[in-house]
């Protein structure tokens, strides 16, 4: 008895490993026969990027454009009898992609491929698997715009991502090549794309006013010797921070919407500026990004963004309608731990910028819902017909033509809150691997300073040492004129600007020109002017130093090395320039 049983058990066992070896090859021979096994290109700097590599497979633009969507497509089929079930371990084993799950049940076969299709796009003659990305990426979504596509096409819109770094990261996403011939299709195809950037405003002076960071969206920063010439800065000459093209917003049809989920309440721009009394601030707006481009060095790496010299900040006077004012007396006063804000520059109707402040600043007495900007009505490129104003907060958080307004208990949603304004550790290297629920969203204001004056018409970023020739009043007081501007955040007043010429082992006291404005409601920024007189000044190349303190007492770090993060915010490190000095001028002057 014991020999039969052990003869039937040794039978079925040895028909199962049959049966169940049969089945996993067919299964096998299925999965890749349809779904080719993922071969992703290894790192070569000898690669230029987007080219062909031959040992990659080739993948058409119609394969390209299956992969669209990050769901499971299920596949059934039933195969043949087995005597116990399996698992989805054993076709690991014998090499199926961790993309394709399999259920097998017990007495039949019924094997359930789950594909991952996941997201694909073109580059030039490259193919990449972009899923990882998209999933773990702050900006990940944005790029879906060209998921199943070329790359091309989007870039010819958002041009402020054509950038070394940003190829250098899509090309770790690589998977194959395009076949002979289709490139030039993608280039072609670039031509039919709506431009919705050619619906922005004209701007005029552009060399003159700017450095341009991007044209599409449009970023410029001031130059730095026109921000200095006057304590508020003229619309005309204040940066531009656009995330997308500029809404065109008929003021007839506007509305803005607010509420806290259960209900709504619109008003029309007219109900807003004649039921509500106005308000007017003088405040500093400033992107976080200020002075990025400083971060970047050798030993830390390149930090992500555009990278801002000392210009992407401006002092406007702004006149609007407290938000406090508008939120009581629609009841929305007393509930919620934010307000979120949501404009009309929108990548899709479903996804458009948005911020949020904590409610208990948004019920404070000068945050607004501005209309004007130095006394006239906002143009289209600073959020016209209205925007939010936050002031000693991140220029980010002052959503401009913002049109829905949301009382909550959580922050907004939106990517550039939850993700993208966010002060990573100086350990992450790569923002797509970061915790970023572990990172708050940054809102107020470090304490800053820069030097303006003198300076280049060039990029400040790639100058190293500045030729200067001292103006006829420098001469004539045998002095060279030294300007720039400080500031800092939540309402914190500028308490000294100090200067050095020996690296900091010395400090100079600098004059100060700014507003008397009531304790912690400090807003606007601080000019200030120092003067070497020309003795003092070295004949070679030499180093001016400025940094700042607030009546906190908080002061700006020696070095960027410390505060050095991957997105590139905040860097309030001492500002530091490089100038050589025209003897034959010093010479005039003595």
């Amino acid at each position: 008895m014991r020999s039969r049983f052990t003869f039937l058990f040794r039978r079925k066992l040895k028909l199962q490993i049959i049966t169940t070896s049969l089945t996993g090859g067919l299964v096998a021979g299925y999965i890749f026969s349809k779904y080719k096994p993922i071969v992703r290109a290894e790192a070569d700097i000898s690669v230029k990027i987007g080219e062909r590599i031959s040992t990659l497979p080739t993948y058409s633009m119609t394969e390209v454009a299956k992969h669209t969507t990050a769901e499971k497509v299920s596949l059934k089929y039933v195969v043949i009898p087995i005597y116990s079930s399996s698992s989805s371990a054993y076709f690991e084993d014998i090499g199926i992609p961790n993309r394709i799950s399999i259920s097998i049940f017990a007495k039949a076969l019924i094997f359930s491929i789950g594909v991952f299709l996941g997201y694909w796009l073109a580059y030039k003659d490259g193919v990449y698997d972009i899923t990882s990305y998209v999933e773990n990426h702050p900006g990940g979504k944005m790029v879906l715009r060209s998921a199943g596509k070329a790359l091309e096409a989007c870039w010819k819109i958002f041009t402020m991502h054509d950038m070394d770094h940003v190829y250098e990261i899509l090309e770790e996403y690589r998977i194959g090549n395009l076949p002979p011939g289709e490139r030039e299709v993608n280039q072609r195809e670039q031509e039919k794309i709506t431009d919705l950037f050619q619906y922005d405003p004209e701007r005029l002076n552009i060399k003159e006013n700017f450095f341009v960071r991007s044209k599409r969206p449009f970023n410029a920063e001031t130059k730095p010797s026109v921000l200095v010439s006057s304590f508020i800065t003229p619309v005309e000459q204040f940066f531009v921070r656009n995330h997308m093209h500029v809404p065109f917003v008929n003021i007839n049809e506007y509305k803005l919407e607010i509420g806290n989920g259960k209900s709504t309440h619109s008003l029309s721009f007219d109900d807003l500026t004649e039921k509500y009394q106005s308000h007017t601030i003088t405040s500093t707006l400033a992107c976080s990004g200020n002075r990025r481009g400083a971060m970047n060095n050798d030993e830390q790496g390149a930090i992500r963004g555009a990278p801002w010299y000392v210009g992407a900040i401006g002092n406007a006077r702004w006149t609007g309608v407290r938000l406090r004012d508008v939120l009581q007396s629609l009841g929305l006063d007393k509930e919620g731990k934010y307000v979120q804000f949501y404009g009309l520059d929108c990548e899709t109707p479903k996804r458009c910028y948005g911020g949020s402040i904590p409610i208990e600043k948004a019920l404070s007495d000068d945050v607004l819902i501005a209309y004007e900007m130095n006394n006239e009505s906002l143009t289209r490129d600073h959020g016209y017909p209205l925007r939010i104003i936050v002031p000693g907060s991140i220029g980010a958080r002052s959503v401009k033509w913002v049109n829905r307004i949301v009382v909550s208990d959580k922050e907004s949603d939106s990517p550039w809150q939850i993700f993208d304004y966010k002060l990573l550790p100086t350990s992450v290297k790569q923002p797509q691997k970061s915790d970023y629920d572990a990172a708050p969203a940054i809102q107020d204001l470090n304490v800053n300073s820069a030097i303006c004056y003198p300076s280049s018409n060039e990029d400040g970023n790639k100058v190293k040492i500045l030729s200067v020739q001292p103006n006829h009043n420098d001469i004539k007081n045998k002095k060279l004129t030294i300007k720039g501007y400080a500031l800092s955040g939540g309402g914190k007043q500028i308490q000294n600007v100090q200067v050095s010429l020996d690296h900091g082992k010395t400090w100079l006291q600098a004059e100060l020109e700014q507003l008397a404005e009531p304790h912690m409601r400090a807003w606007a920024w601080t000019l200030w002017t120092y003067h070497i007189p020309f003795d003092d000044l070295p004949s070679k190349p030499f180093d001016i130093i400025c940094r700042a303190t607030d009546t906190n007492a908080n002061s700006q770090p020696e070095s960027p090395v410390g505060i050095w993060n991957v997105l590139g915010h905040m860097n309030n490190a001492w500002h530091k320039i490089t100038l050589q000095i025209d003897e034959k001028c010093l010479k005039k002057g003595s």
